[in-house]
């Protein structure tokens, strides 16, 4: 028996990345899924995997800075499953990193709009199936991109100190409904990241897997092995004592202890 069999998790941005390798995790884990992403094909390859690890799966390609689309897909969601349990916001579109002076609106609007703006509408519209039981979860997800102050990634961290901000908030004031909300500020080499770094300039790609490997451990962090059974600890009642923290899963990049 998993840490999350019978719950019911909605996880955004699932198509590829983190959301997708959290998703298996969970499947694993015994959780049902609603999973959404843009890219209808990547979704529905997410949903096959997860569905051969035994998990009940709802895929809808969703765009994330429509609210018409959210709410569809949390109706559609809930419709099915009959409640939501776990909500992990996990996704954001970012441009590659550029100094902020060449920063235009468009592209903070657009991470604004898919990050932040989208984890202040899944939580509201997730928040009548959530309340009142007898545990639930919200994780959304910062960055020690806000937190170091990055070069290159204003627009993106602006974003993530945003949730950051509202997880605290919405922590204290649901409380009372058993409802948890952490946030969760990962560094770990997805093959989408590695990806897009492959397409970047030799100077930027040394600078952002020097970042990645720049911690105790000396390495760099794999997504379904090292940070994916965080967000599943945060989406179980083992962490049912925990709400309102920020839990960097990097190998101790950042160190507050």
């Amino acid at each position: 028996m998993g840490k999350l069999s019978g719950k019911v998790a909605v996880i955004t941005g699932c198509s590829v990345g983190l959301g997708k390798q959290i998703a298996l995790r969970f499947a694993a884990e015994g959780a049902n899924l609603a999973i959404c992403a843009r890219s209808a094909g990547k979704l529905a390859a997410t949903a096959k995997l997860c569905e051969e690890k035994g998990a009940d799966v709802l895929a809808v390609p969703t765009d994330l800075t429509d609210v018409g689309q959210l709410t569809a897909f949390v109706e559609a969601a809930a419709a099915k499953f009959g409640t939501i349990d776990i909500l992990v916001n996990n996704a954001v579109s970012i441009a590659p990193p550029h100094p902020f002076l060449e920063h235009s609106i468009e592209q903070l609007n657009l991470t604004m709009t898919s990050g932040f703006y989208a984890t202040w509408h899944m939580m509201k519209l997730c928040f009548p199936y959530m309340k009142d039981k007898k545990d639930a979860s919200i994780i959304n997800f910062g960055s020690s991109g806000g937190d170091l102050g990055m070069d290159g990634f204003a627009a993106y961290a602006a974003t993530k100190e945003a949730i950051r901000g509202v997880s605290r908030v919405v922590a204290r004031e649901w409380g009372k409904h058993n409802i948890r909300v952490n946030v969760v500020s990962p560094v770990a080499l997805t093959e989408h990241t590695a990806e897009e770094i492959e397409n970047l300039p030799e100077e930027q790609k040394a600078y952002i897997m020097g970042g990645m490997a720049g911690n105790p451990m000396g390495r760099v962090g794999d997504p379904y092995e090292d940070v994916a059974p965080v967000v599943v600890f945060l989406a179980s009642e083992e962490s049912r004592w925990i709400t309102g923290q920020n839990i960097n899963a990097e190998g101790g990049g950042t160190i507050h202890a």
